[in-house]
């Protein structure tokens, strides 16, 4: 993944750390956001020329996000969905659009994030960038219940560099179900992944489910003669 996001656990991290990027440096994103939003995401919807459009869209964001954040708790998101909605498949949007999501999932409006993410995933246009939102989308389907809806968006990430997170949140799913045996098979899937660097978290959800075992063994036969 690119620069900015490496070293973030989890995507809610990777896109607080851009939003953060974007606040300390938005004088500069300005004058040449969309070259830099392009290096930084590897997006490379642009030429070596910006488009009149594209630096009015990197103008408008930066409004809106100001605007946004200096609202505080009490901030409407209309502008903010107005701009997505006048800008889909753009890149700005499309952080728009995350923001968002994250937004709802901290106010508890988990179907209003599921819409956010299912639309976002219908019209982004770079797909490195898919498992993202899948594993957001698949944790918010988890939340919902809809278990099913949550195992089958984590299965379509194969990305070596999500299949951790991707297997640590199918164990989770599965231990909802009631499933320990599933579980505890995609939990070790994880570790498997993690190619020696294994969360302190996802180590412990896997002994966990090892120490559960072992208190339900049956208890061995003792021999006639004992």
């Amino acid at each position: 993944m690119v620069d900015i996001i490496e070293g973030y656990e989890t995507e809610e991290q990777q896109v607080d750390a851009i939003k953060k990027w974007w606040g300390e440096n938005g004088t500069m994103l300005i004058v040449g956001a969309v070259i830099g939003l392009a290096g930084l995401w590897g997006w490379r919807y642009y030429g070596e020329t910006v488009s009149t459009n594209q630096e009015k869209a990197s103008t408008e964001f930066a409004q809106v996000l100001v605007k946004y954040d200096a609202k505080g708790e009490d901030h409407s998101s209309a502008e903010m969905q107005t701009f997505i909605a006048d800008n889909k498949g753009n890149s700005y949007a499309t952080l728009g659009s995350l923001l968002l999501a994250k937004e709802a999932v901290e106010a508890g409006d988990f179907a209003l994030a599921k819409t956010q993410l299912t639309d976002l995933l219908a019209s982004n246009e770079y797909a490195p960038l898919n498992p993202v939102i899948e594993l957001r989308l698949a944790r918010v389907n988890t939340e919902l219940g809809d278990y099913d809806a949550a195992l089958s968006t984590l299965n379509n990430i194969t990305d070596e560099g999500f299949l951790v997170k991707a297997n640590q949140s199918k164990g989770i799913v599965y231990l909802k179900q009631g499933n320990v045996e599933s579980a505890r098979g995609a939990f070790q899937d994880a570790v498997d992944a993690s190619e020696g660097r294994v969360d302190p978290i996802l180590q412990l959800q896997l002994d966990d489910l090892a120490v559960a075992k072992a208190d339900i063994a049956p208890a061995p036969k003792l021999d006639a003669a004992q």
